[in-house]
């Protein structure tokens, strides 16, 4: 192993020497005094707007300068933040009220953040207006009148939150959700002042000066295409707790332009993929995780041309899923069995979701044959070409690679054109439906399968999948009277997974993301979440 990380590093110096270009700053360029951590980041930062990011790098980002309600410690158990405490009412009709106790706070320009905050920013993240690919999460916290808010029924006004006072909080829920302290930690239900916001107009969140804080962190500089930066915020009022100076992140989609910079001491958290795994793995700084992440196929029914139930099925049965995460990845990444990855949520029989729900995800290349045989007929074609949209990463475009190969390789007459774009390219084009296949991955906002089923509701999803009997499957197990029965709704739960992938192959399962990491021996506390947000903040150097 020590012979193939040399061939390694040999590799990456005379990348650099025959002009591979990096996006990160030359060596002389760190400050080697300052408190530092250097982080390569492989997509880019596409929004700072906690109401419209949806990608894990924008929501690290937020997370890292702004702060909500509560937030998840090392283990991943919910702790007080911005509200010191908190009382729970359960009342007879099924209701749930929570108040909570602001601490004092600040906002980067000297405001106390006040109930009035929080507020506002939940009336924005409702309102029709924004159009918020995140509004769904605040009926998935059953918020009182929020569906009919989000639907454009009732005024955000009629939401069930308000400010009692300056420092309390008020939130009625329709029912128990016994996640919805978690989810106080996720960015999307952070605050928002409304007085600087209304005063940026349409320039709000577009630069650090367009951006208002009260994280441990404040921006700095975001060029973006190329880096993103933060410096530690005294005003945070837990200030005293933060033993850094500030966090650089920089975008390299090239691993080994990162690793480079990684061996030459000018970064300090870098995602391996590919052979370097194999690598570095015997290296005290590498790190490897199972994260809560799961990729998958979107395919976009509305188009009529590839709306075939078997042809969906075809393609699916076709792909090595095992092969992909031991050959290709190669990162800790395993088969996904369902739409709901492993170590997510356990259930009321004390097991995890996936241990005791069936595998619904399975390769069977003889019968895709014949799937696809049937899918030509449903068509009316003998041949077909099918575009995959993936991102300009070195992981996504080696699995596009791979899933192309299959299909082509065993169903004879149909091909697929890839299509690589930036991250930000493939959300905007996947949220406009202007796609047949994509590449694409959820990361769970909380513990429970809720996270990921809710997705494809018919209301809820761009690829045009409309299937009443799933909708009022998961809608009964998590806003109906089900939902009050732990064990029913684990199995409706169950159901739901069985008609969208069993019966309508309406999306397909690829693998659940494992993360290969190094992680500099300087450096500590970095907080590695497979639900919610990794964070940063606590971190020490050596």
């Amino acid at each position: 192993m020590k012979n193939l990380r040399l061939l390694v590093i040999m590799a990456l110096v005379l990348a650099l020497f025959t002009g591979c270009s990096s996006n990160a700053p030359s060596g002389d360029e760190v400050d080697e005094t300052a408190k530092v951590v250097n982080i390569a980041t492989d997509i880019d930062l596409s929004s700072m707007d906690h109401h419209i990011a949806t990608d894990g790098t924008s929501f690290i980002a937020i997370n890292s300068c702004i702060v909500g309600l509560t937030e998840l410690d090392a283990s991943g158990v919910v702790q007080p933040e911005l509200a010191e405490s908190w009382d729970v009412a359960y009342n007879d009709d099924g209701s749930t009220v929570y108040t909570f106790h602001l601490a004092d706070a600040k906002w980067s320009n000297g405001e106390m953040v006040t109930a009035d905050d929080f507020v506002f920013a939940w009336r924005r993240l409702a309102d029709p207006a924004t159009a918020s690919q995140y509004n769904f999460i605040i009926e998935t916290i059953t918020l009182k009148n929020a569906s009919a808010v989000v639907a454009g029924e009732l005024p955000p006004e009629e939401l069930g939150v308000r400010a009692l006072d300056a420092k309390t909080l008020e939130v009625t829920l329709d029912l128990p959700v016994n996640f919805f302290l978690g989810l106080m930690a996720f960015p999307t239900f952070f605050p928002l002042n409304q007085e600087f916001f209304e005063a940026q107009g349409d320039q709000y969140a577009l630069s650090p000066a367009n951006l208002l804080y009260n994280g441990p962190f404040v921006m700095e500089e975001w060029v973006s295409g190329n880096s993103f930066s933060f410096v530690k915020n005294p005003d945070y009022f837990k200030a005293e707790d933060i033993m850094i100076d500030g966090l650089n992140f920089r975008f390299i989609n090239d691993t080994q332009s990162a690793m480079l910079e990684f061996e030459s001491g000018n970064l300090d958290y870098v995602r391996l993929t590919g052979e370097l795994v194999g690598a570095y793995k015997d290296d005290p700084s590498f790190v490897e995780r199972l994260q809560g992440y799961l990729w998958y196929l979107s395919v976009n029914v509305a188009d009529e041309s590839i709306d075939s139930v078997n042809l969906r099925k075809a393609i699916s049965l076709v792909i090595d899923r095992d092969s992909i995460a031991a050959n290709i990845l190669k990162d800790g990444s395993i088969a996904a069995d369902g739409i709901v990855p492993k170590q997510l949520a356990v259930g009321p029989d004390g097991k995890d979701y996936r241990e005791s729900a069936p595998t619904f995800v399975s390769t069977d290349v003889e019968q895709a044959k014949a799937l696809w045989e049937a899918a030509k007929v449903d068509l009316g074609v003998d041949t077909l070409e099918i575009e995959l949209l993936f991102e300009d990463t070195e992981a996504s475009k080696a699995v596009a690679e791979f899933i192309q190969s299959e299909i082509e390789t065993n169903l004879e007459g149909l091909t697929v054109a890839l299509k690589s774009q930036p991250k930000k390219s493939r959300l905007e084009l996947m949220r406009n439906g202007d796609y047949q296949l994509g590449l694409t991955r959820w990361g769970p906002d909380y513990a429970d399968p809720q996270t990921y089923l809710d997705l494809f509701l018919s209301f809820n999803n761009n690829a045009g999948y409309d299937n009443p009997v799933y909708d009022q499957t998961v809608l009964e197990a998590t806003t109906g009277v089900t939902a009050r029965d732990a064990e029913a709704r684990w199995e409706m739960l169950k159901e739901a997974e069985r008609i969208l992938l069993e019966n309508d192959c309406a999306v397909i399962p690829i693998y659940q993301n494992g993360g290969a990491l190094m992680v500099s021996t300087r450096v500590q506390g970095i907080e590695l979440h497979s639900v919610g947000i990794d964070s940063f903040k606590r971190v020490t150097l050596d």
